[in-house]
């Protein structure tokens, strides 16, 4: 059986303090010493008297020894409840005190939020210290919560032996009488039991003086993280105010706020004294998490560098510049970011200010990079992204350091007006080239039109939303530009990997995933921009929850954002059903080609169709009430629309019915051509002198067509031709067979034939019957035939007649021939 060993004092209070370490070392003691008392152990004495027959009988002393050790072991789990309650009440006089500190501390902070309304950067600091009195609170219970649950896991063990001792009681009172020798264990099993009791109230007493301790703690604990809730439930508020509140922008109000200058200054120092890690520990977590990360960022820039030489000579020189040179300033900025969070659940603010303006310009340059590369035109043209970025500090600046609002009016009126003297001076330095596609002209003159816009809004009295404005309209040219770069990106990459000839599925998969790997990526490199100014965050996650409802639709940021990924994800799955049909006929070749293009069809139609579903299911549209509106329209459709209705139908049944494929010779509607598509509405024939005739589905399925490749691209053709009479009917034959004979496209099988048709007025005439085998060669061949037989006929001496008249006409000058 486990004993306990002897152990030494776990805990030593010096002055009233206590030992964390020691607690948690007699917690783990106590969770590995737990005793094993198998209830098979402790039944065994009254079992039944067959069960005692056939086994052998323990020895003398045995129980007495069972007893004894059990006995020992409760000894010392008394003892150690009894420790563990002196411990609780060491440690019952700090917490007390911390629960006074945080009830007062609780009550100042709360009146200096209410004080510092209309300062939501002041705001954001008390909140901060409301975090770390949490912290603090939460780490002084903490100890005492998992003394409790060892006592009560102890308690519960306690009562279990309890149970066996009584069902043990109650089987040796059944049988009538102790197991063989009354007297064998029974004065241990009675001390066993009084010891079982004692432990057990020791054990009881520890536990409520605990819960006594621990209930006023968890009762402040408690407030303080409901007053938290409730101030930080207020910032988005604040945060509005904020922004939208009319600033000052003129001297007069600048000459007027010296006092007001003042308490911003000794805001700003309380401020700055939670922006950055104040204790040893901190600056030590801070260094760790940006030692960490930079590791991380350098190991990421030799496996991309690595990887990237698999790319086009352009685009590996492209991201070697770019590891060189922005990604630098991105991967430090990255490692600040990651030194920003405090192991008490706060931000670092000054970390988080610069680390995110030094990812901005690293995401900055490194688009404009990548850009550079897709477009040889723009090499050694400067950055216009790059352009943006001091006014963008600058400004954030301002909001970090919370300037008042006439201060603020001024300092940022006057630097967007340098800024746009400086994009105007640079913009008639360098014309552009009109060749340059869209966005390349846009992100050039974009510098002027949203500085010119932050000016507008700043002169109408909200310089914080102009700021605000500048920085989104900053962070939108750069996802742009950057989404379209690494779309271009990927594509050479998926064409580096996989050959569009060799591999044309797997081409095309990459090439469809790469349109929103790229901007699913832009867009997850848009958040420095919100961690920049401060109160952004607020402002997302209200555009987030902010909900449009339109009857049943309701639409929000977060739907819209997953719209446009599944709208993108759809557009590739349309664009690989596309690839994969064009080349399933090499992988399957029975199927008709002619059968591809209306399959493709209907394939892009079925997933359309399946995304505005989808869709629509997203939006919260019944498709109950749909379906009865679309039944009542469906009447009004029907009889304004039959038409089109009908083109519909007649469509789906020459794609299902195959009587047309892509490809076929017809004559339908007194058109002859080949079919060069098969459309849901019509079908488009090309004629022989290359015009695109257009007709209904309606008509082809409703008049008669004849489809002269349906079987097979060989086709019979005639030739009529006739004779003088008196000509030598066998040597024509001879002839027309020779003629047919000698064109190349003429199949030996079935053999030409010779038809003496017709005894005309002026002609024997014959049908020369060929086939041809392939339509597309059938007037050639006719026209070569021709040749041949005028040819043949002129040198035999065969006359060919042309119609002849011969007119009698009474009188003197008997007959006149006319031709």
């Amino acid at each position: 059986m486990p004993r306990f060993a002897p152990r030494p004092p776990l805990f030593s209070a010096p002055g009233g303090a206590f030992r964390v370490p020691a607690l948690l070392a007699l917690l783990a003691l106590l969770l590995a010493s737990v005793p094993a008392f198998p209830q098979a152990s402790l039944a065994a004495p009254s079992g039944n008297a067959a069960q005692n027959a056939s086994q052998p009988a323990p020895a003398p002393d045995s129980l007495a020894q069972v007893w004894s050790a059990r006995t020992e072991d409760l000894a010392i789990l008394a003892k150690e409840a009894a420790s563990l309650r002196a411990s609780a009440e060491i440690m019952a006089a700090p917490l007390t005190a911390a629960m006074q500190d945080a009830r007062t501390q609780i009550v100042r902070l709360s009146g200096l939020f209410q004080a510092s309304r209309g300062h939501p950067a002041e705001q954001v600091a008390l909140v901060q210290q409301m975090r770390q009195l949490s912290g603090r609170l939460a780490r002084g219970i903490r100890p005492l919560e998992e003394m409790a649950g060892a006592i009560n896991l102890r308690l519960e063990e306690v009562a279990g032996l309890q149970r066996d001792l009584d069902s043990l009681v109650r089987e040796s009172a059944a049988d009538g009488a102790l197991p063989r020798a009354p007297l064998e264990g029974a004065a241990e099993q009675r001390v066993y039991a009084r010891t079982l009791l004692d432990a057990k109230a020791k054990l009881t007493a520890a536990s409520d003086r605990l819960d006594k301790i621990l209930a006023p703690a968890k009762s402040t604990a408690q407030r303080v993280d409901q007053t938290l809730k409730n101030t930080e439930g207020s910032l988005p508020a604040a945060w509005k105010s904020y922004y939208l509140t009319p600033s000052g922008n003129d001297l007069d109000a600048l000459t007027a706020t010296p006092a007001l200058l003042g308490e911003w200054a000794s805001s700003l120092r309380s401020r700055l004294r939670f922006a950055w890690p104040q204790s040893a520990d901190e600056r030590l977590e801070a260094l760790k998490g940006f030692a960490a990360t930079a590791a991380i960022m350098g190991l990421i820039s030799f496996l991309f560098l690595r990887g990237a030489r698999v790319l086009a000579k352009r685009w590996h020189q492209a991201c070697a510049e770019v590891l060189k040179g922005s990604w630098v300033w991105a991967a430090a900025g990255v490692s600040v970011l990651a030194a920003a969070s405090s192991p008490y659940g706060n931000v670092y603010s000054a970390f988080l200010f610069a680390g995110s303006l030094m990812v901005i310009a690293g995401i900055a340059a490194l688009s404009w990079r990548l850009r550079m590369a897709a477009r040889p035109a723009l090499k050694n043209k400067p950055s216009p992204l790059i352009r943006l970025f001091p006014a963008a500090a600058c400004g954030v600046a301002m909001l970090f350091s919370d300037l008042p609002t006439r201060v603020l009016g001024f300092g940022w009126g006057l630097t967007i007006a340098l800024f746009l003297a400086w994009a105007f001076h640079l913009g008639r330095k360098s014309t552009l080239d009109p060749a340059l596609p869209f966005l390349e002209r846009f992100s050039y003159r974009c510098a002027l039109w949203f500085g010119l816009a932050s000016l507008l809004v700043t002169l109408a009295g909200y310089a914080r939303l102009a700021i605000l404005l500048f920085m989104l309209l900053f962070a939108l040219v750069n996802i742009l530009t950057l989404g379209a770069a690494l779309t271009a990106l990927l594509e050479s990459l998926s064409a580096s990997l996989w050959n569009k000839e060799k591999f044309p599925v797997r081409h095309a998969v990459a090439a469809a995933a790469s349109i929103p790997v790229a901007w699913v990526v832009s867009l997850l490199c848009a958040p420095p921009w919100v961690w920049a100014v401060p109160g952004a965050d607020y402002f997302l996650r209200l555009a987030a929850t902010t909900h449009y409802t339109v009857g049943d639709a309701s639409l929000d940021l977060s739907r819209a954002f997953v719209i446009i990924l599944l709208f993108f994800l759809f557009r590739s799955f349309v664009s690989l059903s596309h690839t994969s049909l064009d080349h399933l006929p090499e992988h399957l070749p029975h199927v008709e080609p002619g059968v591809i293009p209306p399959l493709r069809a209907m394939a892009g139609y079925a997933l359309w169709a399946l995304f505005g579903l989808v869709v629509l299911g997203l939006l919260g549209v019944n498709f109950t009430s749909l379906a009865v509106v679309a039944g009542g329209l469906s009447v009004g459709i029907g009889i304004g629309m039959q038409n089109v209705f009908n083109n519909l139908t007649s469509g789906l049944m020459l794609i299902f019915g195959r009587t047309i494929l892509v490809g076929d010779v017809v004559d339908v509607a007194g058109v002859s051509g080949t079919v060069k598509a098969i459309n849901i509405r019509s079908t488009t024939i090309e004629t022989p002198e290359r015009a695109l005739v257009y007709v209904p589905n309606s008509a082809i399925m409703a008049g008669q067509f004849s489809n002269w490749t349906r079987n097979s691209r060989m086709v019979r053709r005639g030739i009529m031709v006739g004779v003088a009479y008196g000509s030598d009917t066998e040597q024509v034959k001879a002839l027309l067979l020779e003629a047919a004979q000698k064109q190349e496209h003429v199949r030996k099988t079935p053999a030409p034939a010779v038809l003496f048709t017709n005894f005309g007025a002026s002609s024997l005439d014959f049908t020369l019957n060929v086939f041809i085998d392939n339509i597309d060669n059938a007037l050639g061949t006719l026209s070569a035939i021709r040749f041949e037989i005028e040819k043949s006929f002129r040198e035999a001496g065969i006359e060919i007649p042309f119609p002849q008249m011969q007119l009698h006409m009474p009188g003197k000058g008997g007959s006149v021939e006319a031709n």
